[in-house]
């Protein structure tokens, strides 16, 4: 049920921002580089090229930062050493890919019904996010619309930035605090 709640929000979405006449997409956005979160035309098929985010690739980054905050708008569930549940807050987005990150990446793999239920973000993980993307609008802001919460973006020339605390940082793959 929640996976075709999912499916009408991403129609929805798609079809009231967009603006294009059916049928036609925009290509995947090409990436600047291996080092930032970027993108170009509608903000709905931004993501689907990333690179990967994992305990081992990229755990602390503003990349992961973002990839967190998709994790808190969608209500995401962590799994405790005991086996409870927990869903995963504001509080827990530090940009830093632990086991908590790991182990929600999981539950909303197995959500969004992905082939690789394995905890890393790589291009079908990133892929499905961007569906539910909306924007750019005419500040830059892009919008993830999840299933608890919408969080912002800002996509400046291409590419992508995060809020921490008052300020914009740039969603890069290395460390930038």
């Amino acid at each position: 049920m929640r996976h075709k709640s999912r499916l009408l929000l991403a129609a929805v979405a798609v079809t009231a921002s967009a603006g294009l006449a059916l049928g036609v997409t925009a290509p995947l956005a090409t990436a600047s580089g291996p080092h930032v979160v970027d993108g170009s035309g509608a903000a709905y098929n931004d993501w689907g090229d990333e690179g990967t985010l994992s305990v081992n690739s990229h755990s602390s980054s503003n990349a992961t930062r973002l990839w967190q905050s998709v994790l808190y708008a969608d209500g995401a569930m962590w799994k405790d050493s005991s086996g409870s549940l927990h869903t995963f807050t504001q509080w827990d987005i530090d940009g830093i890919f632990g086991w908590k990150t790991r182990s929600a990446t999981k539950y909303w793999q197995a959500q969004e019904e992905l082939e690789d239920i394995d905890g890393i973000v790589g291009k079908e993980t990133f892929g499905q996010a961007d569906g539910f993307l909306d924007g750019p609008y005419n500040d830059g802001k892009v919008t993830y619309t999840g299933l608890e919460h919408e969080v912002t973006f800002k996509r400046v020339d291409g590419t992508y930035y995060v809020r921490i605390g008052s300020k914009w940082k740039v969603a890069a793959y290395d460390w930038r605090g």
